[in-house]
């Protein structure tokens, strides 16, 4: 009998995926509970901070978002081990949710992947071996210069973007970006560290 394993990262990344799907299926009764509404976090349920990643505005915003976390998971982040795309995500959401609790109250209800998986490419891209280094730092270029553009005034959102009931949070993309940034940096110095030890040994 032939056994066939998949990878842990595809495991995760089908998992999330469910997740997804799973949140927007039953969006009536997951979206007022998980969302990042502002009063509410205040008032002392901090998993908002974390959960609003995972719910969206609608299916179109759940569908556009599980395309782009699987490219990120599948294709960018299969490189990695199965800690380290945990750890990834877990940073990546986190940070976006603090960042638009702290900085941006103009935001009365947040949801959506759209910032943490603009972390997870960068991480991925910096963390790619597949390709030379330059062609990474090319690929990371163009996803700063499409964040600073999008905080541009005379930025005019996309079609696919204006499916969407609510305004885009370009905010979310900046801080899912760096979080992905130090991430990705973090990692690389580390196993440079590790590497000299072991070779010092």
């Amino acid at each position: 009998m032939i056994k066939f394993k998949l990878p842990k990262n595809i495991l995760i990344s089908l998992l999330v995926s469910g997740i997804l799907l799973v949140l927007a299926a039953f969006s009536d009764v997951s979206f007022p509970l998980l969302s990042l509404e502002r009063d509410k976090v205040a008032t002392g349920e901090i998993w908002r901070i974390l959960t609003s990643n995972f719910v969206h505005f609608g299916w179109p915003h759940t569908l556009m978002n599980l395309a782009a976390f699987l490219i990120a998971g599948l294709i960018l982040l299969d490189g990695i081990s199965a800690n380290r795309f945990i750890s990834l995500l877990f940073v990546c959401c986190f940070s976006v949710g603090l960042g638009i609790y702290y900085l941006n109250p103009e935001y009365g209800v947040y949801a959506g992947l759209s910032g943490s998986i603009h972390g997870l490419i960068i991480a991925g891209l910096l963390l790619n071996t597949r390709h030379a280094n330059w062609v990474n730092g090319v690929f990371i270029a163009l996803i700063f210069g499409k964040i600073f553009y999008e905080h541009q005034s005379n930025y005019r959102a996309t079609d696919l973007q204006n499916l969407l009931p609510v305004p885009v949070a370009y905010d979310a993309h900046l801080y899912g970006a760096i979080a992905g940034l130090a991430f990705g940096v973090c990692i690389l110095l580390f196993d440079k560290f590790t590497y000299k030890i072991k070779r010092s040994q």
